[in-house]
């Protein structure tokens, strides 16, 4: 009754990803650079590779775990395999991409971001970016506190109430057509005509 909990509900972020990166991949393969196998890391590769699955099933995702959140090493060593095995867009989650974003500009590869916008490392190539909002969660969190409720209750960052929003970089020169797609993709997630089907 003391606690509240919150989450991401990443998997619609990593949706909207999946959904560009098939659009936009000449190679038909796709890198993801995972950290473990848990929580909103999980559930976005998960929503990844189902907007992936939804655009273009032809298309290959290959996923690798490198089995830390912070090893920028392991990050770039995983970016390099995608990438020679031929992906030219790759997604990863949690602070060890730096290293594959890295990788990633080197190759001119595109790359997806979610958690924060990283569209400033490499400009040129990062597409869009699903960014966390966490104090949406938290004013409501304080509302509550100050009305004397100090918890018992869960929340969930999602798209529909602003605690994700997916970022375009002005930096790259995505398509009106792509664009259109993910803006719509977004709505459809929003207003449930789109159901997103989990493993």
């Amino acid at each position: 009754p003391n606690i509240f909990a919150y989450e991401a509900a990443s998997q619609e972020g990593g949706y909207v990803n999946g959904v560009l990166a098939a659009t936009l991949s000449t190679s038909k393969v796709i890198g993801v650079v995972g950290p473990i196998e848990t929580g909103d890391a999980k559930l976005y590769v998960d929503g990844f590779k189902a907007g992936v699955a939804a655009t273009d099933p032809a298309v290959q995702v290959n996923v690798n775990y490198i089995g830390s959140f912070s090893d920028v090493a392991l990050a770039s060593e995983a970016a390099t395999t995608h990438i020679s095995a031929g992906a030219d867009a790759l997604t990863g989650t949690a602070q060890m991409v730096v290293g594959a974003i890295g990788k990633a500009e080197e190759a001119k590869a595109l790359w997806f971001r979610t958690q924060s916008n990283q569209a400033s490392l490499a400009p040129s190539i990062v597409v869009a970016s699903q960014v966390y909002h966490w104090e949406v969660i938290l004013k409501e969190m304080i509302g509550l506190i100050q009305g004397g409720t100090f918890g018992g209750k869960s929340f969930t960052a999602n798209l529909a109430n602003g605690g994700e929003v997916i970022e375009f970089n002005p930096g790259y020169a995505l398509s009106a057509d792509a664009k259109a797609l993910a803006e719509a993709t977004i709505k459809g997630i929003t207003d449930g005509s789109i159901k997103i089907t989990l493993p």
